[in-house]
């Protein structure tokens, strides 16, 4: 006859307590793990300008008495994430540039880029003296999707969206795209490449933003689309959010 041990064998208790032992243990080796694997890294601001636009020379055909050209700028971006946005600058009008003139600063948009996020855009600048805002606007829309096209898909894109205000006399004097990016908590400026009738003279390369001191990065483009030759600078400043 079996004795009481063997009827009830014992089960649960011992077990317990042996995985509270184990926990106990384990506790010592979590608290030397680095701190920074286990926590996420913050959110990063890039405020992007177009720090200058110089007219080395104006568009074509012009009265001898013309001398000033319109230039304006429609922006479309893409990202982060599935978002959209475009931007008509100057938000009204347009502005007004002298052959050999350079045209100041203007703060473009903020992108607030988390670890893993893209931003695509792309600048398209145009001239014209008539304004027709919302025709321009909605270029400016219709271009966006040539930011999810391959390089050599989106001249034709973005000349298919700016048609209507092309015809309506506008002159298109170049675009380009700007590729941000935020891996595992450091910015880069990835890329900066033309679209259609322009050259980059500086800024091509991948280059990661500082987060302190001097976190700004540069890049410019020559525009040489109806005669004109333009020379724009993009320039993004890094902080932390």
């Amino acid at each position: 006859m079996s004795n009481y041990s063997d009827l009830y064998p014992p089960t649960q208790p011992p077990m317990i307590f042996n995985n509270v032992v184990r926990v106990g243990v384990l506790l010592p080796l979590f608290s030397l793990l680095p701190f920074h694997s286990i926590t996420q890294h913050p959110p990063t601001r890039v405020r992007l300008t177009l720090a200058t636009l110089h007219a080395a020379a104006l568009t074509t055909p012009r009265a001898a008495t013309d001398s000033v050209d319109g230039p304006y700028f429609l922006v479309s971006i893409l990202g982060p994430h599935a978002k959209a946005e475009a931007i008509h600058l100057p938000a009204t009008g347009h502005l007004t540039i002298h052959e050999d003139e350079a045209l100041g600063t203007r703060d473009l948009v903020d992108l607030k880029l988390e670890p893993g996020d893209t931003v695509r855009l792309l600048v398209s600048v145009l001239e014209g003296k008539k304004t027709i805002a919302p025709q321009e606007t909605a270029a400016a829309t219709a271009s966006t999707p040539a930011l999810s096209q391959p390089p050599d898909a989106r001249a034709a894109i973005v000349s298919s969206a700016l048609a209507p205000v092309t015809k309506d006399g506008a002159h298109w004097l170049g675009s380009a795209t700007l590729l941000l990016t935020n891996e595992n908590g450091t910015v880069y400026w990835r890329a900066l490449e033309c679209v259609s009738t322009c050259k980059v003279l500086s800024g091509a390369g991948s280059k990661a933003f500082a987060t302190s001191g001097s976190g700004t990065i540069a890049g410019v483009v020559e525009l040489s689309g109806s005669g004109a030759t333009y020379h724009m600078q993009l320039q993004g400043h890094a902080t932390s959010w």
